[in-house]
């Protein structure tokens, strides 16, 4: 997936964590950055040799977004935060 450019990785969540949210977001929760990306459209990528219930052995967390696709960046208007209706 990634070598095509339709998702990133984040390869040590707890380096990351510490080291990237803090400059982009208010916090360095890793839990809510994943609320986040799930708010507007990323899903978490598992490969079928995971089984989806084994933990992988690296740390790598990988998501993807249909229109998050390297060098077609006029398709990142269309990723947008999802609306919640209250009932």
């Amino acid at each position: 997936f990634w070598q095509s450019g339709s998702s990133f990785h984040v390869f040590d969540q707890g380096q990351f964590a510490k080291e990237v949210l803090p400059k982009y977001f208010k916090h360095n929760n890793m839990a809510s950055f994943v609320r986040q990306l799930n708010m507007y459209g990323f899903r978490k990528v598992v490969h079928i040799e995971q089984g989806g219930l084994v933990k992988p052995e690296k740390d790598d967390t990988e998501f993807q977004h249909p229109y998050f696709i390297r060098g077609q960046e006029h398709l990142l208007e269309n990723i947008k935060r999802k609306v919640t209706s209250v009932s």
